[in-house]
């Protein structure tokens, strides 16, 4: 996840020749459904209601997330999930001390794109040292006390392909993420969704798309051609994993060609929506072909779930995953957040034939942040409760945040974005006992 407003001038990106492919070309954008009023990555009002001091304890039955060789089925599968967010996809936000004592050069830029610039050919070293110490095993353990059973992990398309042209390293990061995906099957049956966090070129013009100032991706059939080929490398991961059922991929995250309007509706035009319609279209031919059972998981880039659905097949084994952050949402107040979510999480999944997931979600809003353990616990089984109840579940970003930013009120979003470190604080327990509703 990102919170830098920066960004620089759009470059189009790509030295490939370009791979003759299929026509996957759709111009059914038009065709869309419902609009959801997402605001600064916010799908819900939050009204400045007196809250009441009720909590509730709740019994939440998570299912396990993969089990004797069947594939799951979203329409039913309740996630009680986390990311493995800024492990294989750098994130200055969630790893400042590392990265700032990288040297002065690295210190100064401000997304992975340019760290490896910066690095030149020490970027591949530092990141495997850093692959393997950013998180391990033991991570998955303190996970798996807390009942999760589904893990969203994010990588960059170098982790599949090495793109000319691209400053990304390209090494073992597919080892890496073997290691985890296996121990965390093996060992606690947990289900794995496998994210595309950038494509090559550039998605949105921030560093998550692959770095400030890239939107190339868009209208380019080189990028696309390169983004197939990353597709068909986490098929043969997933092939090749003995788990075929264990997993999900998630083929792209957060795409707009209007960072204006990004974290709302309008950060996609019905042109873009079309390109991205296009290359799902590609990905579907490319997964079907393998397993059918195999989900597909679409990131609603802040439309809404209603958006996308009347733009695909029923017949299309597709989860539509919405994400929901409070830290940017104007007149955002923590003591508010848990009656809004209580109050309008059933949307979430209005008007749509696929179910539907909250990718992302965290602690933090935009004021009034307070440390206090019972507070932020009723944010976070408020939430938990929420999405389990009227959707798929969710999963919290993220499980490991190293981030010093401080924040509106008390504490820096560690305190309010690190999965583990919350464990540890209390906040977060197997048990729900703090939920408002």
């Amino acid at each position: 996840m990102h919170f830098s407003c920066l960004f620089s001038t759009a470059l189009l990106f790509s030295t490939a020749a370009a791979v003759p492919q299929p026509d996957y070309s759709t111009t059914s954008a038009a065709n869309h459904g419902k609009v959801a009023k997402y605001q600064k990555q916010c799908p819900f009002s939050i009204p400045h209601v007196k809250p009441h001091n009720q909590r509730y304890e709740h019994t939440i039955n998570f299912p396990k997330g993969c089990e004797s060789g069947k594939f799951i089925n979203w329409k039913t599968y309740k996630a009680n999930g986390v990311n493995l967010g800024a492990w294989l996809a750098k994130e200055k936000t969630h790893d400042p001390v590392w990265w700032n004592s990288l040297g002065t050069k690295a210190a100064a830029t401000i997304d992975e794109w340019g760290l490896c610039q910066a690095l030149g050919k020490q970027c591949g070293p530092l990141l495997e040292k850093r692959y393997e110490s950013f998180l391990n095993t033991s991570t998955i353990d303190t996970l798996a006390k807390v009942g999760i059973n589904t893990l969203r992990i994010t990588t960059t398309y170098a982790a599949w392909v090495q793109v000319p042209g691209s400053a990304f390293y390209h090494g073992r990061q597919r080892d890496h993420l073997r290691k985890i995906t296996q121990y965390a099957i093996e060992r606690y049956n947990m289900h794995i969704i496998i994210g595309l966090h950038s494509l090559p070129g550039g998605v949105n013009n921030l560093d998550i798309g692959e770095a400030f100032g890239h939107d190339g991706w868009f209208y380019n059939s080189t990028n696309l051609a390169w983004s197939f080929k990353a597709v068909d490398k986490v098929l043969d991961f997933i092939k090749t994993s003995g788990h075929k059922n264990a997993f999900t991929i998630a083929p792209l995250n957060e795409v707009s060609d209007n960072l204006a309007g990004f974290g709302s509706a309008a950060g996609l035009s019905d042109k873009a929506t079309n390109w991205v319609l296009t290359y799902m279209n590609g990905v579907f031919q490319r997964v079907e072909a393998v397993d059918k059972r195999i989900p597909v998981m679409l990131q609603d880039n802040f439309k809404g779930a209603a958006f996308w659905s009347p733009l695909f097949d029923k017949k299309r084994n597709l989860v539509i995953d919405s994400h929901v952050y409070y830290f940017a949402a104007s007149g955002t107040y923590s003591q508010y957040v848990a009656p809004a979510v209580c109050g309008q999480a059933k949307y979430l999944a209005e008007e749509t034939k696929f179910p539907v997931f909250v990718g992302e979600w965290s602690l933090q809003t935009m004021y009034n942040n307070t440390l206090s353990v019972p507070s932020r616990k009723t944010i976070f089984d408020t939430q938990r409760y929420a999405w389990q109840k009227y959707v798929a579940g969710g999963a919290f970003w993220t499980a490991v945040s190293y981030s010093t930013t401080p924040v509106d009120g008390q504490g820096i979003q560690r305190d309010y974005w690190s999965y583990v470190d919350l464990i540890r604080a209390g906040v977060i327990t197997k048990a729900t006992t703090k939920s408002y509703c």
